[in-house]
């Protein structure tokens, strides 16, 4: 297990036990002890499912989505994602400018088109340069038979939100549409500007 994972388990760990309190936490961290920096990454993506699993079962939905946004939140922050998303936005004019080149020259795997005051955002991990299960560390090494709870992809969520929030410069809306690590061909995310 690296460094990546290490941290996306502890904050896991941290927001748990922030939002949903010691007696969730326990629950929901059940079997955590086995996992090490030792742990093969499929082990992590196991436990990783059955702990969204747990965390369906003993919380509410808007305290498992302010959990796992959080997240989201800090691994954009970690990645230095919202800052490098912001200085490429820089490099254009404007916002439209610099939807229109994404739009033409997307990133491998991933892709977005814009309706209106919504913009689209896909994420294909199969597409990726190295073909994965997910775009994060955790869950890349999911078995191909295996799904995991929305739940987790609210973590997504909060990334995107975060990642727009610092290319368009203010607060936005994201919703989480689908996502491939629980049963769809593609993440899917609807931004509204």
């Amino acid at each position: 297990m690296g460094k990546n994972e290490v941290s996306a388990i502890r904050e896991l760990w941290r927001n748990v036990k922030r939002f949903a309190g010691e007696a969730v936490w326990e629950k929901v961290m059940e079997g955590n002890e086995g996992i090490t920096a030792h742990s093969s990454k499929d082990r992590i993506a196991i436990w990783v499912k059955g702990a969204m699993e747990r965390l369906d079962e003993f919380a509410d939905e808007d305290t498992r989505t302010r959990i796992m946004v959080n997240c989201g939140y800090n691994c954009a922050v970690v990645h230095k994602f919202a800052i490098k998303a912001k200085a490429s936005r820089m490099k254009f004019k404007s916002l439209d400018e610099y939807l229109k080149a994404e739009e033409r020259k997307p990133a491998r795997g991933t892709r977005l088109f814009r309706e209106g005051k919504v913009v689209y955002q896909f994420y294909t991990p199969q597409l990726f340069s190295r073909p994965m299960r997910c775009y994060c560390s955790l869950l890349r090494a999911l078995p191909v038979d295996e799904t995991v709870s929305p739940t987790y992809c609210q973590c997504a969520r909060g990334f995107v939100e975060k990642t727009w929030e610092a290319i368009i410069g203010k607060p936005v809306k994201v919703d989480l549409l689908q996502s491939a690590v629980s049963g769809a061909k593609e993440c899917k995310f609807a931004i509204h500007l």
